[in-house]
């Protein structure tokens, strides 16, 4: 970074926004991973992600309201970025509506019984988790620059 251009401070709602957004990042990477977590990590994991992302959107509803009007005029890469984050909240609910469905582990012990025995769930789950998996790459490209302005401002901070 050029000496002559001071590098801004960082509002405390963009660097919980960064922080958030990373720690969603990484809990779906370790829940995704099946194999390493076990069924009650697993679970766990994707209800808590499941309020992790009612929360997200809470926290970016005025993005979302803001981009919807935008829609309306032409700019492309709001729109698919809008199109994008559609498609991955689609994925993602259905994927922990159906984790939550096919639970083996957390509901049980929660004391809830839900008598669905359909493979149809599990590959409901198996499918979305598979399609965010897809999606969640463009999206972290479709706002890299913003992801790294934050992190250059975040860690040249803390180097200081």
């Amino acid at each position: 970074m050029s000496e002559s251009l001071p590098l801004r401070r960082v509002a405390a709602r963009t660097r919980l926004d960064f922080w958030f957004d990373a720690a969603i990042l990484v809990g779906y990477t370790v829940a995704y991973s099946y194999g390493f977590t076990g069924v009650v990590i697993h679970e766990w994991l994707g209800i808590a992600l499941g309020v992790a992302l009612l929360l997200h959107i809470t926290l970016h509803w005025d993005w979302v309201v803001r981009t919807t009007g935008r829609l309306l005029r032409p700019r492309g890469p709001d729109k698919l970025i809008w199109l994008v984050n559609l498609a991955l909240l689609f994925a993602m609910t259905l994927c922990v509506a159906s984790g939550i469905l096919i639970s083996r582990v957390a509901l049980p012990e929660l004391r809830i019984s839900l008598p669905l025995d359909d493979p149809f769930w599990d590959r409901a789950h198996t499918l979305t988790a598979e399609v965010t998996l897809g999606l969640v790459p463009v999206h972290v490209a479709l706002r890299w620059r913003w992801i790294a302005g934050v992190a250059r401002r975040v860690f040249a901070r803390r180097a200081r």
